[in-house]
């Protein structure tokens, strides 16, 4: 079943009803449990709880359709639709119309699939909500492409499609440029097909770019705001400090106060004694008396005040000093549980970049190396420049023949085959692209690498039965066959035959450019990557055989180059250019080529964009001078 599935189940399905084979005790129980579910929502809904009533129903039907009782799980949907219908709960209804839709389509009851969408539709409707009317108009379309009413699978789809461009929402847009690929290959319009295989593939990368950005945006704003915590505590520590010198320096000006108020009263002490000893009076004896006692009570004040303050000003410091411990000891902690996190973070970044370079080291061992290349066509080259670590763009190439002829090589790589004649010989030579950059691309690369070695041995060289093969085999790897996959490759495959005055060419959507004499000719390859979803019963691929008789120029490369935003205007650099590119330089020296090609891919680009795919380009003449198989 190819349907696909754009809502989720509205409840989650238990782990234990995942399991294929369950043994007779385990199956009884499980029956009994969904028999009492039931009871209990019959029970709820006869109560008037028409909300509890609706969530077991539909746990209950989400079970039996996970169990494989798509009948029991369609007439349990119906009995929540009927509650549902009762509140007046049009978002349960909608998905629970999905999900009879959905159950029919497991059923290949096609029309009553189309009937159960077509009332989601008209809730999403009513609603106004785009994302789930697109959602179910790709519902539609799918069904009625399950049918083979094709014209009414393209209208939905294409209603669908315009809403997802109103609303710009990327993943439907992927959705529906997946869904008319289907459709118009159905239909046997390969380049509509093609044309929205490549929307598709251009809108599943900038899906992946974007969550990719998004992650590295995260993992920084996480160290920013450590930082930015960090910063804010050390802001605080010296505010409390500041503070704590000034109220010091409060102290030390009242200590002063004191000793010169001490010091005054000493003088005055004085005066009056001499005061006594000189005046004998009566009267001014008892002035002084009463002078001496108001002086003494206003020391006497003055004292309690100023060792009230300072009593005050004491605690208060006491205060201060065990809150700044305080706060001294909260951010120690946090300092180390930030350093922590930090070097945590470090930690895990060190480990993700090592690993990307060993797996760089092993995918570098196992591609075939320049100088194996030069020993066989001396005037070649390769230009690989991944955009990350690893990469998802990789070349392969050997050297294959008879019993006969592999005895008489010697210094070479020669893959001997028993299944051919005894002295033939041949030059196999390939530049593929796979699905992604970075880890998930080199991952299929590893795949194609094995794959292409393989194929080979085994005693298959023309390039048609190759691809054939090929695509098999990864469809057959990634288990294709029940999921909708689109993993896979684009590839331009070469057979040099005998004297190299012979050439055989497949391609899986990338071509092969060729320049003889100024003239350029462009040999196409089939509109269909190797792997991925597959309609036709059996995918063949076209063999393309070239005559030369003068030095010819072959160019094999990835959509990388072409690709890359650069100019003064930010434009993709464009097939046309490139080929005009290689037009002028076909006549210098390969290896002068690789060099103009890198120069002037640096240029485009500049320091102003970021290169958004792994560059691989392949070039070699032919002519008696430079090709020495037959040696």
């Amino acid at each position: 079943m190819n349907a696909i599935r754009l809502l989720i189940l509205y409840f989650l399905i238990p782990a234990q009803f995942l399991h294929i084979g369950v043994i007779p005790s385990a199956a009884i129980a499980h029956q009994k449990e969904q028999q009492e579910i039931l009871a209990k929502a019959k029970e709820l809904e006869s109560s008037g709880d028409y909300n509890n009533a609706l969530a077991l129903y539909n746990k209950a039907a989400t079970a039996y359709w996970v169990s494989g009782k798509i009948n029991e799980a369609k007439e349990t949907y119906l009995n929540a639709a009927a509650v549902a219908e009762k509140i007046g709960n049009q978002n349960a209804l909608k998905i629970i119309y999905t999900n009879i839709g959905m159950a029919s389509l497991d059923q290949e009851n096609y029309p009553e699939a189309i009937s159960y969408f077509e009332k989601c539709l008209s809730i999403n409707q009513r609603q106004n909500n785009k994302k789930e009317i697109v959602s179910t108009l790709l519902n539609i379309a799918n069904a009625y492409n399950e049918l083979n009413d094709f014209k009414k699978a393209v209208e939905y789809a294409e209603r669908g499609n315009k809403l997802a461009l109103e609303i710009n929402d990327a993943k439907l847009l992927r959705n529906s440029y997946s869904l008319l690929a289907d459709i118009h290959e159905e239909l046997g319009n390969s380049d509509k097909s093609a044309e929205y295989f490549s929307l598709y593939s251009a809108f599943s990368k900038k899906i992946q770019r974007e969550e990719q950005l998004k992650k590295e945006a995260e993992a920084q704003k996480i160290v920013e705001q450590a930082k930015g915590e960090f910063n804010a505590i050390k802001s605080e520590k010296e505010l409390t400090e500041r503070e704590l010198n000034e109220k010091q320096k409060v102290l030390e000006t009242i200590s002063d106060s004191l000793s010169k108020i001490e010091q005054l009263t000493h003088e005055q002490q004085l005066q009056i004694n001499l005061l006594n000893k000189e005046n004998a009076l009566r009267e001014v004896k008892i002035r002084n008396q009463i002078l001496v006692r108001n002086i003494f009570i206003v020391v006497i004040v003055g004292i309690l005040g100023m060792l009230g303050l300072i009593t005050h000003y004491y605690l208060q410091k006491k205060r201060s000093n065990e809150l700044l411990a305080q706060q001294k000891a909260m951010i120690e902690a946090k300092s180390q549980e930030l350093m922590l996190a930090i070097q945590r973070i470090e930690k895990q970044n060190r480990d993700i970049t090592s690993s990307i370079k060993y797996a760089q080291r092993i995918q570098q061992a196992l591609l075939p190396t320049y100088d194996q290349l030069v020993r066989t066509i001396t005037d070649s080259f390769i230009l690989f420049k991944p955009r990350e670590t690893v990469s998802g763009d990789f070349y392969w190439f050997c050297e294959y023949a008879g019993t006969n002829a592999a005895s008489h090589q010697s210094n070479k790589q020669v893959i001997t085959l028993s299944n051919i004649d005894a002295n033939e010989r041949g030059f196999i030579i390939a530049a593929v692209d796979c699905t992604g950059h970075g880890v998930p691309g080199a991952f299929m690369s590893m795949i194609g690498l094995n794959l292409l070695e393989v194929l080979v041995r085994s005693g298959i060289t023309q390039p048609n039965l190759l691809l054939n093969e090929l695509h098999r085999l990864v469809r057959l790897l990634l288990k294709q066959e029940n999921n909708d996959s689109r993993d896979g490759m684009d590839m331009a495959l070469l057979r040099i035959k005998g004297d190299g005055h012979t050439i055989e060419f497949a391609g899986a959507k990338n071509p092969v450019i060729c320049i003889t004499n100024d003239q350029c000719n462009i040999i196409k390859g089939d509109p269909y990557p190797i792997g991925g979803l597959q309609k036709e019963s059996k995918r063949e691929f076209t063999l393309n055989t070239v005559h030369i008789d003068a030095p010819t120029c072959f160019y094999l490369f990835s959509d990388g180059y072409i690709d890359q935003f650069g100019g003064t205007e930010g434009l993709k650099f464009s097939s046309k250019q490139f080929k005009e590119l290689l037009i002028e330089i076909h006549q210098q020296p390969m290896i002068m080529q690789q060099e103009i090609l890198e120069t002037k891919f640096d240029e485009w680009k500049a320091n102003d964009y970021n290169q958004i795919d792994d560059v691989l380009v392949i070039g070699f003449r032919l002519s008696e001078k430079t090709f020495n198989i037959t040696n």
